[in-house]
């Protein structure tokens, strides 16, 4: 007598999210810091970098790192995708 064939995946089976999702979710997240970041204060002299500036540039740098980072990711899964 065979035993009932279980319809959920091994978790080695399991998929994880799309590239695609995760940059869109990351996409969203710099939008928000962002939008965030320019409703926030109102500048009231600009004789140089303030830290509001400085912030900006530091969430600008590491939204930039991740939007690098998830290209590299995806571009690496399809290649190792076509040796499978």
């Amino acid at each position: 007598m065979s035993q009932p064939r279980s319809t959920h995946p091994l978790p080695s089976q399991r998929r994880s999210a799309p590239v695609g999702a995760r940059i869109s979710v990351a996409m969203v997240a710099a939008l928000l810091s962002i939008t965030g970041w320019l409703r926030g204060e109102e500048p009231t002299d600009d004789r140089g970098s303030d830290a509001s500036e400085k912030s900006f540039m530091v969430i600008l740098a590491i939204t930039l790192g991740l939007a690098v980072t998830a290209a590299a990711v995806a571009f690496v899964k399809t290649k190792t995708d076509l040796f499978k």
